[in-house]
């Protein structure tokens, strides 16, 4: 009975030799996959936040293009109001001006005596506008 005892005994040490090395094998596979997922878990939300910074980044690129061509319409917008109420003003003056001086002013410039100063204003206001818009601004 004794060799029976001596050979449960070397099973069972055995036994628990194989089910520590089991055991020791699991933790280390767990400790693998945990810092595998780990890893892989921190490459995701670094790709995450790069993308979510990107998407921001071209988002802010395109408010601030938007932005500034609302900017330049008011800008013209403003511009174009100014220079109506210069050329409403130049008309005004214009028709204050004396008969002959008036027609004085016509013929220096070429045109037609009695030509009305609104007609000469709106029929010259693109040759107006540039030196009114630098003398607004210089």
């Amino acid at each position: 009975m004794q060799s029976f005892d001596k050979i449960l005994d070397f099973i069972k040490h055995e036994s628990e030799t194989e089910c520590k090395e089991i055991a020791l094998n699991a933790t280390r596979e767990c400790e693998r996959a945990t810092a595998e997922y780990a890893q892989k878990e921190k490459e995701a939300y670094t790709n995450q936040i790069n993308q979510g910074i990107k998407d921001i980044e071209e988002r802010v690129a395109k408010l601030s293009d938007l932005a500034a061509q609302q900017a330049q319409k008011m800008v013209d917008a403003t511009t174009h109001d100014m220079l109506d109420e210069v050329l409403d003003l130049t008309s005004r003056k214009l028709s204050a001006l004396p008969t002959q001086e008036y027609n004085d002013l016509l013929k220096k410039l070429g045109i037609e005596e009695g030509c009305k100063p609104e007609y000469l204003v709106h029929q010259y206001r693109e040759e107006l506008a540039p030196t009114v818009i630098s003398a607004l601004f210089d």
